[in-house]
């Protein structure tokens, strides 16, 4: 089996609207392009819970017609696009990662699932998210392939990770996921994509499975930092932005928490890209943010506390033996969490956030790496025990970034010196986004692009 060549390579989603409303591109032929390459890569990457042929033709068709015929639904109109199986979609399973039955649970569709058909996206499918997107790993759920490697088996980072691997194999044109601890930007940075996080309450979380009502968030995959604020700029109905002169930055580099634990293989592509950016005129100042750290006791026992009060605790007792045993423990832990010590939790969290608004005042962003870790073998992470200690290491960086209730996202540069993905991740303060995105490419215009990896050893494997 071939594999068919990937239409957008080459092509940003601003390009690609272009020549969509010239009429010199059909949706199409584009989105069949790309559900043939899902039918290759699939059997091998398992990134996809659901995907609607039928259905993706279907509209793809309808907005070719509407095209042609003048209509003009906006700068997403046609573009192929997947949303992890948390979002629900009228005539599409939602089942959470989960094998229980949770039809009752499952909300409705949602504004923002609505206003993205309303711009005219093509929905291929849905991607797989680990159980209730509870942690990174499942040990009885099968784990997505990472792309970065064809003969081992590395993890990916959760609980988005079905939309990040679809994106780094380039099995959709954007790719959408949700953010409680990092499930968007910890995804990426392994995988080797942009991951952009929105502010809380930047996209409406109505319509999507939750797993924290204080910290949950949405977000995207792109190919770039450029297609990231496109899509951004498309859901708010205006144009992106330029991105500003890098001599004109000044981004901080945290003393504490976010360089403890690190792998050797990080230091070296996150210190180039900091020279890199110095060597243009950005300057990289050192702050302190030792609040950070205290993410792990806040995760530890907001989260499942919240989980719970949403899935209830009647159910979650009738059904915890049907679960997979990481979500299982990390959920049993909200049990024992009394109203006074969660309502003290979400009062110091609330303190936090005002405390890091005032403190980025400073600066334009603050950058540190996104993971600690490049991804290792899935096979040394077996246990409920290993795997909960690589979900805390993995989301070291991440988490403290939905604690402050910041916008992030994730840039890959790992090409800098490196082959296993590494991540880069800014943060700016709640409700930037727009400028989040702004430096985002400022700086992706000093690293680089990330190169999609090579492709074509995954089909040949998966038909042996």
């Amino acid at each position: 089996m071939s594999l068919p060549e990937f239409p957008f390579d080459g092509i940003s989603l601003e390009s690609f609207a272009t020549a969509f409303r010239a009429g010199r591109l059909r949706s199409r032929d584009v989105t069949q392009a790309i559900l043939a390459r899902i039918d290759a890569l699939q059997p091998r990457l398992a990134a996809y819970s659901y995907i609607d042929h039928e259905g993706a033709l279907t509209r793809a068709s309808a907005m070719d017609a509407m095209q042609a015929a003048g209509i003009d639904l906006g700068p997403l109109m046609g573009v192929p696009i997947a949303l992890k199986d948390l979002y629900s979609v009228r005539g599409m399973p939602t089942n959470a990662g989960s094998r229980v039955d949770v039809s009752d649970l499952v909300p409705p569709q949602g504004p923002f699932v609505t206003a993205l058909e309303r711009a005219g996206c093509v929905i291929l499918g849905k991607t797989v998210t680990t159980e209730f997107a509870m942690g990174g790993i499942n040990l009885t759920h099968r784990l997505p392939w990472n792309p970065c490697d064809p003969k081992t088996a590395r993890m990916t980072g959760g609980s988005s990770h079905g939309s990040a691997v679809a994106m780094a194999a380039q099995m959709a044109a954007i790719t959408f996921g949700s953010d409680t601890g990092g499930s968007v930007r910890w995804p990426a940075a392994l995988c080797g994509v942009v991951g952009y996080k929105t502010s809380p309450g930047h996209w409406p979380v109505e319509g999507v499975f939750p797993l924290s009502k204080s910290m949950d968030s949405l977000g995207v995959f792109t190919r770039s930092a450029a297609d990231a604020a496109f899509v951004e700029a498309a859901m708010r109905g205006e144009d992106s932005a330029s991105p500003p002169p890098i001599d004109r930055l000044v981004l901080g580099v945290p003393t504490e928490h976010y360089f403890d634990n690190i792998d050797s293989d990080v230091p070296a592509s996150f210190d180039d890209a900091s020279a890199r950016l110095r060597s243009r005129g950005a300057r990289l100042v050192p702050i302190s943010v030792p609040e950070s750290r205290e993410h792990d006791v806040l995760f530890a026992h907001m989260l499942p506390a919240e989980w719970l009060a949403f899935f209830g605790r009647e159910r979650f007792a009738a059904n915890k033996k049907d679960m997979d045993p990481v979500v299982q423990a990390r959920a049993s832990i909200g049990l024992d969490v009394s109203a006074d010590q969660y309502l003290r939790l979400e009062r110091r969290r609330v303190e936090l956030v005002a405390l890091m608004r005032e403190r980025m005042r400073a600066v334009d962003a603050w950058i540190t790496p996104t993971v600690v870790v490049v991804p290792g073998p899935a096979a040394d992470y077996d246990t409920v025990d290993k795997a909960a200690a690589w979900n805390k290491l993995n989301t070291q960086n991440t988490r403290p970034g939905n604690m402050f209730s910041q916008c992030g996202v994730s840039l890959p540069i790992h090409h800098l010196c490196g082959t296993l993905p590494v991540g880069l991740q800014l943060c700016c303060a709640p409700g930037e986004d727009r400028h989040l995105l702004e430096v985002a490419r400022a700086v992706e215009e000093v690293v680089g692009l990330a190169p999609a990896p090579e492709m074509r050893e995954f089909v040949s494997s998966a038909a042996r």
